[in-house]
């Protein structure tokens, strides 16, 4: 989920939505404000969530003047070819904090659920914490207690995982910038293992749309933990309309 927001905020924002995080809670001016939008595949972690199908995807949410934002987002998801589409639906809590240097800081808790997927097994909660440089890098580090995994031969829920992220935003011409990012998703007590997953790629905003065209990739790794073709190595487009 792209992190919204006005100004200098929307565009530190963008350093996450750059690697793919879904959740990235939002930035926003203060008030309310939203978005709707289309994506050629739902990816998260490097994983898609729409079996690399489209995914129809919204977000709503409130910014506090004193630094508070919360929200809700959602998107449909299809976990595997065997199964008929259906939706995840986040909600979202955090402070951000940022003053006259060009650092910034969030910490945010976002739980994800998916009700109409065996309820309760793959919903899950993540505790976040991020520091931005200007609108160049971003460096995040999420907590997740009650991870769960369905691999060849193995399928476990409640246990902890970690996830780190990198992401730069180079502005290039105009409303054209340039996005790059790396993670690694550590699953050492989910699957005694991990992997990493990048991306690449072209951003265009056009008053309050955004468009995005990025080479999303994992490690071999994420080839040997998961199924069939939920490991992304593909190029994925975004159209996204902001209000108000």
């Amino acid at each position: 989920m792209p992190i919204r927001s006005a100004g200098d905020a929307r565009r530190r924002g963008l350093l996450l939505a750059a690697l793919g995080l879904a959740a990235a809670p939002a930035l926003a001016a203060e008030g309310w404000g939203g978005s709707v939008g289309v994506v050629s595949d739902y990816v998260y972690r490097g994983l898609t969530q729409s079996d690399n199908r489209p995914a129809l995807q919204g977000d709503l949410h409130y910014y506090s003047a004193g630094g508070w934002f919360a929200g809700g987002w959602v998107s449909s998801v299809k976990r595997s070819p065997l199964v008929s589409t259906s939706a995840e639906l986040d909600a979202y809590l955090g402070h951000a904090w940022s003053g006259a240097s060009p650092w910034s800081a969030r910490l945010f808790a976002v739980h994800h659920a998916y009700p109409w997927d065996d309820p309760g097994h793959y919903d899950y909660t993540e505790l976040s914490g991020s520091l931005a440089y200007a609108d160049r890098a971003a460096v995040t580090v999420s907590f997740l207690p009650d991870a769960s995994y369905d691999g060849p031969g193995h399928s476990v829920s409640g246990r902890a995982a970690l996830s780190y992220d990198l992401a730069l935003h180079q502005p290039l011409w105009r409303a054209l910038s340039a996005n790059a990012g790396a993670g690694y998703y550590d699953m050492r007590w989910l699957a005694h293992s991990g992997y990493v997953y990048w991306n690449a790629g072209l951003a265009y905003a056009w008053g309050p749309l955004q468009l995005d065209l990025s080479w999303i990739g994992t490690g071999h790794t994420a080839r040997e933990l998961f199924y069939g073709e939920a490991p992304a190595n593909r190029l994925v487009g975004t159209v996204l309309w902001r209000f108000p």
